[in-house]
C-alpha cells in the first residue's frame, strides 16, 4: 500500500544517505505515537526480508528517528511491539528471534534504548520465540568489545561496503556499454541488481565517464551516454526523481572533478545543452541541476523550429 512505499523510500533514501528525504518521507503520514511500534515493526519486517545493507540502513534509520519522530519513551513501547510479533514473523524468516536481537542490541549500543530496558522486558509476557530475541541481545551487550563489534552487528557487506560494490558494478556495466553500444544488455544488468533507489548512481557514473575520455571524442561517447539514458528512462528502468538526483550529484561535485578533468564544468554544460536539444532534459529540470549562479546562455534547440530556449 502507500504507507508501506512511503516506508520502503524512506529506508532506501537512508540507505542512499539521504536523511532529510527519508524522515520527510516517513513524517508525511502524520503517524501518532501509539502507532509508532508499527512503523518500526513493518520497517524491520522488510529488512529482514532483504540485503544486510538494507539492515544496517533500517539500524540507522531507527536511530536517526529517535528523537526526532520517535520519543524515547515510544521506542521502547516500538520494540515491544517488534518483540510481539516474532512469533509472525518467524513464519518467513526462521532467523528472525536472532536478527531482532541484533536490532534490539544495536538500538542500545546507539543510545536510542537504555541498558535496563532488557530488564524491564522481563515483566512482559512475551512469547518464548521473543524471549530468545532479547537474551541474544543480552548476549550480545555482554561479549567483549561488544560497542565495537555491536556497532558492525551487520557485517563486512554493511552499507558503507554494499554501496562501494554496486558503485563498482555500475561502473563496470557502463563501460562494457561504451565498448559494445549494446542497451538491452544494460536494462537486463540493471534488473538483476535490483537497485531501483540507487539508479542516480548509473547517471552520475555515465556522465563522468564521458567527461572522463579524451576531449576530442567527448560528443561521441556523451551521445552513446545519452541514448542509454534515454533508453532506460523510456523502459522505466530510471525515474525522473533518480535522474535529476544524478544530474544534481554531478552538479555538486564539479569543483572535486574538475581536479581530475580540468574542462569537466564545460563538457557537463555541453552535455546538459544536448540533453535539451535532443528533448531529453526539460528546460525545468535543466534549471533544478545547476545552481542559479551559473552564468546563462541561448540556444536554439534542434527540431523545435528555431525556437529560442533559455538554458544554464
Amino acid at each position: 500500500d502507500l504507507f508501506r512505499h512511503s516506508l520502503s523510500s524512506g529506508i532506501n533514501a537512508e540507505y542512499g544517505g539521504e536523511l532529510e528525504e527519508c524522515i520527510t518521507a516517513i513524517g508525511t503520514f502524520n503517524i501518532g505515537p501509539e502507532n509508532i511500534g508499527d512503523v518500526l515493526t513493518l520497517a524491520v519486517s522488510m529488512a529482514l526480508e532483504s540485503s544486510a545493507g538494507k539492515r544496517e540502513a533500517c539500524s540507522r534509520l531507527i536511530a536517526d528517528l529517535y528523537g526526532r519522530l520517535v520519543e524515547p519513551k515510544f521506542m521502547e513501547d516500538a520494540f515491544l511491539v517488534l518483540l510481539k510479533q516474532i512469533p509472525d514473523l518467524v513464519l518467513d524468516n526462521p532467523n528472525a528471534p536472532d536478527d531482532v536481537g541484533k536490532f534490539l542490541a544495536r538500538a542500545i549500543a546507539d543510545d536510542c534504548l537504555p541498558p535496563a530496558y532488557l530488564k524491564r522486558l522481563a515483566s512482559f509476557d512475551l512469547p518464548k520465540i521473543s524471549q530468545k530475541a532479547v537474551l541474544h541481545a543480552s548476549s550480545l551487550l555482554t561479549m567483549k568489545l561488544a560497542m565495537s563489534k555491536i556497532s558492525n552487528i551487520w557485517g563486512v557487506e554493511g552499507l558503507d561496503t554494499e554501496i562501494k560494490y554496486y558503485s563498482n558494478k555500475l561502473w563496470f556495466i557502463i563501460k562494457e556499454y561504451l565498448k559494445s553500444s549494446e542497451l538491452e544488455e544494460v536494462k537486463m544488468s540493471l534488473r538483476e541488481l535490483d537497485i531501483p533507489h540507487f539508479h542516480h548512481e548509473v547517471v552520475y557514473e555515465a556522465i563522468v565517464l564521458a567527461m572522463e575520455q579524451r576531449v576530442a571524442e567527448f560528443k561521441t561517447y556523451a551521445q552513446r551516454i545519452i541514448d542509454l539514458l534515454q533508453y532506460l528512462g523510456k523502459a522505466s528502468i530510471i525515474t525522473t526523481d533518480q535522474f535529476e538526483k544524478g544530474f544534481k550529484r554531478v552538479t555538486d561535485d564539479l569543483p572535486e572533478l574538475t581536479l581530475d578533468i580540468p574542462s569537466a564544468s564545460s563538457l557537463y554544460c555541453t552535455f546538459c545543452d544536448m540533453c535539451v536539444t535532443q528533448n531529453f532534459m526539460s528546460e525545468e529540470t535543466y534549471d533544478k541541476v545547476f545552481p542559479p549562479t551559473r552564468g546563462r546562455k541561448r540556444f536554439v534547440s534542434e527540431g523545435d523550429g528555431g525556437k529560442v530556449k533559455t538554458t544554464i
